[in-house]
């Protein structure tokens, strides 16, 4: 699993995820790389979070951690595949890996 941050001015952290990601692991993720990401995007204070409906995403934890840590969520449709800005995520990850010729996480050719 992967988590990423990006914005017009381009793609900032991207974090991979051992095993499963609950709510705890979600809040560190973000406490380890929203801002850092935001600033160095040059978005501080203005950027808005989008991410989705999952249930880490919507846990009270995560939603109280982000009342006071973040400036703006988007709210999302419950079902918005085409609206799912993953994907630009995903490329960005394929072009890094066939940049740098890496077959798995484990081993690089």
């Amino acid at each position: 699993m992967l988590w990423g941050c990006f914005a017009a001015s381009g793609m900032r952290n991207l974090v991979f995820i051992e095993n499963n990601m609950d709510q705890y692991k979600y809040i560190n993720i973000l406490k380890e790389n929203l801002k850092i990401s935001a600033q160095k995007l040059g978005i501080q204070n203005k950027f808005k979070l989008y991410q989705d409906n999952d249930p880490k995403h919507t846990a009270l934890n995560v939603r109280l951690w982000l009342l006071y840590n973040c400036p703006k969520v988007i709210k999302t449709p419950p079902y918005s595949p085409d609206l799912n800005p993953i994907e630009n995520v995903r490329h960005e990850l394929e072009k890094r890996t066939r940049k740098h010729e890496i077959s798995s996480k484990e081993r690089t050719t």
